[in-house]
């Protein structure tokens, strides 16, 4: 027995699953009313009245439902559940009923089919219409753009910000930015930073509405840094609303433009400023214009010959001559130069160097000659007195390569004089210096001599015959005797000096002093057969030849003294000791190579320590120096004789052998008895010497040695009597 709402059934078992199914089928296609009624609104989103189809599949979700609880409670019987299921779906039916009744009015204004036909038809019209406006309008935009893109003037839109928004080519090639790149900047970025203000003023009139467009001259910076000019002409676009969009701006590159006005305005700055005078005359040489320097130069103004002859400028018998040959010039080499004589309107004349050139039309056919004279009228002047100046400078550039050749002669017999090593050795040297220096004189050096009472002449130099004696009196040569330079002629009013023989002296004669430190140390005497070759430069070259002459005679003279004051004995006149080593080894190193025997012998004044102590030490210095005299007088010159110390003295003998020293030595013992010293009037009696005698190698092998071994001998002498000769004793064998 089963149940349901109220009623019951006495039904079989397959019966209920009959009715179970049966509840299932109708919910599966209550179920499927919802679905295909969601798809379709999703898919016409254009179907007014969404709402209504949604609460549609929410009624009909839920009366499937009920069907699906009706089956189930065949097995479960859950009353309350259904009846909610129920309650819900009779709310939600009144609430769907009151809602299409409210929306009622709006389904009756929805068209009919016919309405709807028509208005399908319409806007068919409408789209139609709409194709052909977009297509009216795509052509627009395509022609512009190909006119945009292909124009031959740079073309941009532009931001407010002053970005560029869209750039063509031509502007690309005008700035050298890619369009890339111009499209990463700004207006600002290429524009020269001078012109910036003035393009952002004109820009705040465009956008106040002041002005419409704008034109100006500007400046962009090349991609590669130069400058390039433009013209720039912009415009403003705003939308329906009159709110600006974006600038429309179209650039013309003017560089070349302006490199030509640049160079029109230079030109026409040089023509008026230039220095010379610039004329430009038509082909019948009629004046068409001139500039200021002409105006200057001929003295017209430019008023005064406008339209008139060229003519005007020149002398009448020359104008007409000088005009035809200009033409003629013109014609065959297109230009003519040369020099013009001018007469400027106050009727002074000048001279000025001139070209004249055609100048052509754009056919190439000339239509105007233009000349530029430049004034020489001054130049013309000073030539003559420029030439007379050369000739007057050529002498004197001859004079001064002459005088830097008599320098350079001069600075090298400076130079030879100073490497000179005695005086002897100058001598010799001197005339062949100062014969280049007075190529066409003869003469001499004369010297002055010790006593100062004669003057004789060392060296002479030139081919013609001295005119001077060799020897005279200091007193006989006026240079001398006043100290400067003395010049004389062969004529008779000319003052000679009396060393100069008159029977072989013409021409002219120049003794020159040579002075060092104050002191007159001989003359320079100079002859030249024939008169005006010892000019005043000549004279004063050999005043330079004397005084460098005299400094190295001097220095040589001094450099001797020097070294005679280093080597002698200042008191006895002999060498000194350290000459005495020095020459000593050096015979010795002599002997040694070539197999030679060096003989020394020592000797000791007898008692002289009586005589300074009898007659005082002035005395013994009387002695040292007469026996100083009588021994140079006594040796050869081969040897050397020296003071060792005190009243000792040394004698060298190279090469000589014991006997020749022995025999040496007893001769100069015996000899000195003879002298006879006086101190004040007093005589200080005879001396005696006491000698040893020494040979090299005999004695010793070393310069050392050998003195020891004498100056042993010496000792021996002394003690075993004085005046008296010792032989020093063997100490190696004899080679």
């Amino acid at each position: 027995m089963y149940q349901e709402c109220g009623h019951y059934y006495l039904c079989q078992l397959k019966l209920a699953w009959l009715d179970a199914i049966s509840n299932s089928a109708i919910a599966f296609a209550y179920y499927l009313i919802p679905i295909m009624v969601v798809y379709s609104a999703r898919k016409r989103q254009d179907l007014p009245f969404q709402w209504i189809y949604c609460l549609i599949t929410t009624l009909v979700v839920i009366g499937s439902t009920i069907e699906l609880i009706e089956a189930w409670m065949f097995w479960h019987l859950e009353y309350w559940l259904l009846g909610l299921l129920k309650a819900i779906t009779a709310s939600g039916s009144l609430c769907a009923m009151i809602l299409l009744v409210r929306s009622l009015p709006k389904f009756l204004t929805i068209p009919n089919f016919t309405e709807l036909k028509q208005a399908n038809h319409q806007l068919e019209l409408e789209i139609k219409e709409r194709h052909f406006a977009e297509e009216a309008l795509r052509e627009s935009k395509e022609r512009f753009h190909n006119a945009f893109d292909y124009a031959a003037i740079g073309m941009a839109l532009v931001g407010l910000n002053g970005s560029w928004l869209q750039v063509n080519h031509s502007l690309c090639e005008i700035v050298g930015y890619s369009e890339a790149e111009l499209l990463s900047k700004t207006c600002q970025e290429i524009t020269h930073p001078e012109d910036v203000d003035t393009d952002f003023d004109y820009v705040r009139q465009l956008l106040t509405g002041k002005i419409r467009c704008y034109h100006m001259e500007k400046r962009y910076i090349h991609k590669l840094g130069h400058v390039v000019w433009i013209m720039l002409s912009v415009s403003l676009v705003s939308d329906i609303h009159g709110q600006p969009l974006y600038f429309i701006t179209q650039i013309q590159d003017i560089t070349e433009r302006k490199r030509v006005e640049k160079t029109l305005q230079q030109q026409a700055y040089i023509f008026e400023n230039i220095s010379d005078g610039v004329i430009i005359t038509d082909l019948l040489g009629r004046v068409i214009d001139w500039n200021r320097a002409a105006e200057k130069m001929f003295g017209y103004g430019k008023a005064e010959v406008l339209g008139k002859n060229l003519g005007i400028l020149h002398k009448p018998e020359e104008s007409a001559v000088l005009t035809q040959k200009i033409i003629d010039e013109l014609h065959t080499a297109n230009r003519w130069a040369g020099e013009i004589n001018f007469v400027r309107k106050d009727g002074t004349e000048g001279v000025c160097e001139t070209v004249f050139v055609p100048l052509y039309n754009e056919h190439g056919q000339p239509s105007a000659t233009i000349g530029v004279n430049r004034n020489i009228t001054e130049r013309k002047q000073a030539e003559a007195a420029l030439q007379k100046a050369n000739e007057q400078l050529t002498s004197w550039v001859q004079q001064l390569e002459q005088r830097n050749h008599e320098i350079a002669l001069l600075s090298q017999m400076s130079d030879i004089l100073q490497a000179c090593l005695t005086v002897e050795e100058a001598y010799k040297v001197i005339a062949q210096l100062i014969q280049p220096l007075f190529p066409e004189t003869s003469g001499g050096v004369f010297i002055i001599s010790s006593s100062k009472h004669l003057v004789e002449a060392v060296t002479t130099w030139g081919d013609s015959t001295l005119a001077s004696k060799k020897v005279f009196s200091p007193k006989n040569c006026w240079a001398l005797r006043r100290g400067r330079s003395h010049f004389a002629t062969a004529d008779d009013h000319s003052l000679h000096c009396s060393h100069i023989e008159e029977d072989l002296f013409g021409g002219e004669a120049l003794c020159v002093p040579m002075m060092a430190q104050g002191e007159a140390l001989g003359m320079l005497h100079f002859h030249c057969p024939q008169k005006g070759q010892l000019t005043a430069a000549k004279q004063q070259l050999a005043s330079g030849v004397a005084e460098r002459i005299a400094l190295a005679l001097a220095n040589l003279r001094l450099n001797e003294a020097l070294q005679q004051q280093s080597i002698r004995d200042p008191l006895t006149g002999l060498f000194n000791r350290r000459y005495l080593e020095e020459s000593l080894e050096r015979e010795i190193s002599r002997a040694e190579r070539s197999q030679k025997r060096v003989g020394i012998i020592m000797m000791d004044v007898d008692h002289f320590k009586s005589f300074n102590d009898r007659f005082g030490h002035e005395a013994g210095d009387i002695v040292l120096r007469e026996l100083g005299g009588f021994l140079r007088k006594q040796i050869r010159k081969a040897d050397i004789a020296c003071r060792y110390g005190g009243e000792e003295i040394m004698l060298i003998l190279p090469e000589s052998s014991l006997d020749v020293c022995q025999e040496r030595a007893e001769r100069i013992r015996q000899t000195v008895k003879h002298l006879d010293i006086q101190h004040q009037r007093q005589k200080l009696g005879c001396i005696s010497l006491s000698l040893g005698v020494a040979m090299y190698p005999e004695h010793g092998i070393t310069g050392a040695a050998v003195i020891e071994a004498a100056d042993a001998a010496l000792y021996i002498a002394k003690k075993t009597g004085r005046d008296r000769v010792v032989m020093a004793q063997s100490q190696v064998s004899v080679y």
